[in-house]
């Protein structure tokens, strides 16, 4: 049904009404319900019209409300933010990749991370740590790390709160088998993964390398003699492990850098907005001096801060919690 044919049932409802001067607002009530049931089902049919197609994808760089994001293939990727999560109001629609989105299963958006790809996010305030699936992009609200679905923020404890501290940590093996599982055209969910693998089209197979740890940087690495299914039903989806809860603090971290000067030379942009400091840290044997203002008190103050920052051209920003 178009949505003229949708103004023409209400129009000669109403039209009735005034004709015959009956029932008031009760009648047009159910005249209005009448129309907004016929585009219920309209909905309802182009809802059942979408077909999913599944497919690996890492995508080129994007923007989003003015700020960009660099998909990468990033197997030491271990972070900290803040979690939200996403539920009915995308139910039934595709996802990043190509798969349908459904809040009762548990999965997750990332703004940059492989599709399909598996993370560990583990809910810092009450210790709860479960696997998770990635298979759609977002969330685009910013200083969200990553959206889980109804279910995945309701194992994790923090559905109705909305929102939780979280670390979010690459499962290099297991992700790298569904990489391999795509490139043969079948995607299980993890739940499934010791089972039969579901019958699906993929769209396509590409081609990709499996030892490389970035999209930047190719060096190689030892391959694993264990099983897809063995690697996945390890790690199944789920299953909600219970660890130490963690006490932290929230900052915005403004960059990071090999050299100590150069992080505190970029602090100096902030000093109007908030104490700045360089916390020093060890990645891939390097020494990284990464520049941070903060402790921030809640949520709510980083949001307002890191806009703020945004607004001076600093997109690379980011809410983290340590």
């Amino acid at each position: 049904m178009t949505k003229n044919q949708l103004f023409l049932i209400l129009k000669t409802s109403i039209t009735g009404i005034l004709l015959l001067g009956i029932g008031g607002c009760t009648t047009a009530e159910l005249a209005i319900d009448l129309a907004k049931k016929h585009k219920f089902k309209e909905e309802q049919v182009e809802a059942t019209q979408i077909v999913a197609s599944p497919h690996y994808k890492i995508g080129n760089p994007y923007q989003i409300d003015g700020i960009w994001y660099y998909p990468d293939r990033d197997l030491t990727y271990d972070k900290t933010g803040i979690a939200s999560w996403y539920g009915d109001e995308f139910r039934g629609k595709m996802t990043g990749n190509g798969e349908i989105f459904d809040p009762a299963l548990v999965s997750a958006a990332h703004k940059t991370l492989p599709m399909p790809s598996v993370v560990r996010v583990t809910n810092l305030d009450n210790g709860k740590s479960l696997v998770v699936r990635v298979n759609d992009r977002g969330p685009y609200v910013s200083g969200r790390i990553i959206d889980m679905s109804r279910e995945g923020a309701r194992l994790l404890g923090f559905k109705d709160q909305g929102i939780a501290r979280v670390r979010v940590k690459l499962l290099v093996e297991q992700s790298l088998r569904l990489e391999e599982l795509a490139r043969k055209g079948e995607f299980p969910l993890l739940s499934e993964a010791s089972g039969p693998l579901p019958e699906t089209t993929a769209a396509g197979k590409p081609v990709v390398s499996l030892s490389a740890r970035t999209t930047r940087a190719n060096p190689q690495k030892k391959k694993s003699s264990s099983s897809a299914l063995e690697l996945l039903s390890h790690s199944r989806s789920g299953n909600v492990i219970n660890t130490e809860p963690q006490v932290t603090n929230i900052w915005i971290q403004v960059g990071a850098f090999h050299s100590e000067d150069n992080a505190k030379n970029l602090l100096t942009n902030f000093a109007d907005l908030k104490d700045g400091t360089v916390l020093e840290t060890i990645k891939d044997g390097r020494v990284l001096y990464r520049a941070r203002l903060g402790p921030i008190q809640t949520v709510g103050q980083a949001d307002s801060l890191l806009k703020k920052i945004y607004s001076r051209g600093f997109d690379g920003a980011d809410i983290v919690v340590d």
